[in-house]
């Protein structure tokens, strides 16, 4: 084998330090300077992701912290609403009973005065029925037909010492 000859041994040494300088001088100048940009750039980036994550974040808890603020105050301006809405309805009802109590006691009192109206004008038929009754049984029993007058002045005396 060759390569275990010692003549050719300060030959293979020189190549060996001549590959080795090119490979050394070709990973250092630029194999590594690439190498070491691109992990750089990499951590660059990833430090700025985080970054950029944790802004959006934060900036997510302030939409959040906005968007619970909005909600609690359109739920307080609901609930405002609504208790306007029923103050409102109990105010209208309120005011529809006291114009139906009003108009219920109006035709009440109507009705109460028809009735008394009624009762009068049978009465006053009542007391001319009597008086005709009474002037015909007169007339029937002994003949004579009386004075209207004094038909209804004895039905008043009557009815006056009952009452």
């Amino acid at each position: 084998m060759p390569q275990f000859e010692p003549s050719s041994f300060a030959s293979q040494i020189f190549w060996l330090v001549v590959c080795f300088a090119v490979v050394f001088l070709f990973a250092w100048r630029i194999a590594l300077p690439r190498i070491s940009a691109t992990i750089d750039n990499r951590h660059q980036r990833i430090d700025g992701d985080i970054a950029r994550a944790e802004e959006l974040a934060s900036e997510a808890e302030e939409v959040l912290a906005a968007y619970e603020a909005e909600l609690a105050k359109a739920r307080a301006g609901a609930q405002e609403q609504i208790h306007l809405a029923a103050e409102a309805a109990t105010a209208e009802a309120d005011k529809r009973n006291a114009v139906l109590t009003e108009k219920l006691s109006a035709d009440a009192n109507a009705a109460h005065k028809r009735i008394d109206d009624a009762r009068q004008a049978a009465a006053a038929n009542v007391a001319e029925l009597v008086e005709d009754i009474a002037s015909q049984a007169v007339e029937r029993l002994i003949g004579v037909t009386p004075d209207s007058g004094a038909v209804r002045k004895a039905i008043d005396d009557a009815v006056g010492g009952r009452s």
